[in-house]
């Protein structure tokens, strides 16, 4: 409960309870005959049921469209596409649930039959009717409450600045200026500049970096935000164990995680991208429920797969000699090795080449930014590819085996990609960090800027994923991957 502030919660809630009303006054619409009226609960209809459920798969749409961020729904012009997108999505959702259970098949698919509305009368409605509501209560009701509440404090969090230099005071002046977020700087904290030193208008140094935990409890801090400059990786990241040690939400606007609002839609107080960052650190139900995620979309993956891998298998034994498997050995979670799985995308013998090692120490160090018109980092000798390999690294075709590593519990899903014995020897500490989890098949980079994005920048991304892990970022990166692979975007 603590990933997000409360406003989003009943924010999330008021549309839950909107969209279900939708369904139950489009349902009225369609068939004045049932019974179906929310005042008599007790006689809903199987079709009203069923919808409860997915009308948190609809939520879940809506999170996806950025509908909870801050910036988003305090804009109108955001609000009104964000929900005419995400709309359209479950209404094309539903449409094609009812397609494929309206069948007269016995057994489940006739009792399933039973639960889904199947007039695609009834589902127009319910966009019309849910579009119309959701305007009024988030556009007219909830924002204009919200921004009320704010102006007047009425309804406010408070804000602990980590940093006094350029970037902390641009966002202080910012807030100062103009602020409908309902924060309220509390002052900062620096190591540079001494305590009780002004720093911009009235508000002072209140303590050193160290003191985040006494400083939160004591001042009733909500909300934490990171804006360092000139400061070292390691550094910067000794600083966030040191803010994950509080009860504040962490949040981080600072040139250090440029690359992330580069590559990634976030959130932003004015014109400041800010990358949130989770302080709750997974417990046992967690991991087990990661676990289990993973095992049934690998099972499902490799049941709908099964005819690709036989041709990819069948295509790489006739275009060159070797086996159909390459099996290297990775590192995994804590510096652990494993032995990984790919398709055979090069000929024999290419695993021994020595000038990637040396090219590779060259990519770690020479600390490249992103550009999106600039050639591929990925350092690989083209000459060394098969035919067949072309396609399938193109595609990442080349990675559906590590499906298996996932079975054996080597490799998520969704996490950092592994590394080779040899980068990780090369590897500084704070580059460690990112296989701190379990690595994975894909993440955020293979979905953002893959083989364009520099060493430091990808480790950025891999620390990005594991401070705001969860199940829903996880879907997110699974079905993002999907396009990445037909298109070949960024694979080489």
């Amino acid at each position: 409960m603590k990933r997000y502030p409360p406003y989003k919660y009943i924010l999330a809630l008021l549309d839950w309870i909107l969209i279900n009303i939708a369904f139950i006054v489009a349902l009225k619409f369609h068939s004045p005959e049932m019974d179906v009226f929310p005042l008599y609960f007790p006689f809903i209809t199987l079709e009203v049921l069923f919808f409860l459920g997915y009308a948190v798969g609809i939520i879940l749409i809506f999170q996806h469209h950025c509908l909870y961020r801050i910036n988003v729904f305090l804009t109108v012009s955001d609000q009104v596409m964000g929900i005419s997108r995400a709309l359209f999505q479950a209404a094309v959702g539903f449409a094609l649930l009812s397609f494929f259970t309206e069948s007269r098949m016995e057994g489940i698919f006739h009792i399933v039959d039973r639960l889904i509305v199947d007039s695609r009368l009834t589902i127009l409605y319910f966009a019309l009717i849910s579009f119309g509501l959701l305007l009024f209560f988030r556009v007219f009701l909830f924002r204009n409450l919200f921004l009320f509440l704010t102006k007047n404090h009425l309804y406010y969090r408070s804000l602990l600045i980590i940093g006094a230099g350029r970037t902390g005071k641009s966002v202080a002046a910012n807030l100062r200026s103009k602020n409908p977020y309902g924060l309220q700087v509390i002052g900062f904290l620096d190591d540079k500049k001494p305590v009780g030193s002004i720093i911009f208008k009235g508000l002072k140094v209140l303590g050193k970096v160290s003191d985040a935990p006494y400083i939160v409890d004591e001042h009733h801090i909500d909300e934490i935000l990171v804006c360092l400059d000139n400061v070292s990786h390691p550094s910067f990241l000794e600083v966030i164990g040191v803010c994950l040690k509080t009860r504040a939400l962490i949040k981080i606007a600072s040139p250090l995680y440029e690359i992330i609002p580069t590559l990634i839609s976030i959130e932003r107080y004015g014109n400041v991208p800010v990358v949130a960052v989770s302080n709750s650190t997974p417990n046992t139900l967690q991991r087990i429920f990661k676990r289990v995620f993973d095992l049934f979309f690998t099972s499902l993956a490799l049941l709908l797969l099964a005819p690709v891998l036989v041709i990819i298998a069948i295509a790489i034994k006739i275009d060159s000699r070797g086996p159909v498997l390459f099996k290297q050995t990775r590192i995994g979670k804590n510096g652990k090795p494993f032995q990984f799985y790919k398709f055979r995308s090069m000929y024999v013998g290419s695993d021994k080449d020595e000038t990637r090692k040396q090219r590779y120490e060259i990519f770690i160090h020479e600390k490249k930014n992103y550009n999106p018109r600039q050639k591929s980092t990925k350092i690989i000798d083209e000459s060394r590819i098969t035919r067949v390999g072309r396609f399938i690294r193109k595609t990442s075709l080349d990675e559906l085996p590590q499906l298996i590593n996932v079975l054996k519990g080597d490799m998520s899903l969704v996490g950092p990609r592994p590394c080779l014995p040899y980068e990780w020897e090369r590897y500084e500490d704070w580059h460690k960090k990112r296989l701190s989890v379990t690595p994975g098949c894909t993440g955020v980079w293979q979905v953002s800027g893959r083989s364009r994005v520099g060493f430091e920048d990808m480790v950025i991304l891999d620390l990005f994923y594991i401070h705001n892990a969860w199940w829903l970022l996880d879907l997110q990166l699974i079905l993002k991957t999907i396009p990445v692979m037909i298109f070949g975007k960024g694979g080489k």
